[in-house]
């Protein structure tokens, strides 16, 4: 069942994820997303493309959260990055693929310290 809802997340359309200007959810927003985690584990029936992206939206920014202390933990004060308030998670996603085109030696590196050199690239921090 898990192979069969990666493959089906893997072939959706560019999800309404990244074509949402607001790149920060809300209480509301995760409530709904990750009813979709209960809803799979409950039901038999094959769920629809909203279920599965709402599933797979809710798993990516747990993971991503966490993983974003991880990488807090690791690199300290310094671990920050400055963006817009008008950034969008398609903003975020291309600063991220553009740094690892121009910085190969990151594929191997851990998720949350690669996102996090590319943000700090691409939104620096201003000091007044």
């Amino acid at each position: 069942m898990r192979f069969l809802l990666l493959l089906v997340l893997l072939v959706l359309p560019p999800s309404r994820a990244l074509a949402e200007s607001n790149a920060y959810p809300t209480g509301l927003d995760l409530i709904k997303r990750c009813h979709a985690l209960e809803q799979l584990m409950r039901e038999d029936e094959t769920p629809d493309a909203e279920t599965l992206e709402d599933y797979g939206y809710c798993l990516g920014f747990v993971v991503g959260y966490v993983s974003g202390f991880a990488a807090r933990d690791a690199v300290g004060a310094e671990g920050m990055f400055c963006a817009p308030p008008d950034t969008t998670i398609g903003d975020f996603v291309r600063a991220i693929q553009a740094w690892l085109v121009e910085h190969p030696n990151g594929l191997e590196q851990m998720g949350a310290y690669v996102a996090l050199q590319a943000l700090q690239a691409k939104y620096p921090c201003v000091r007044r």
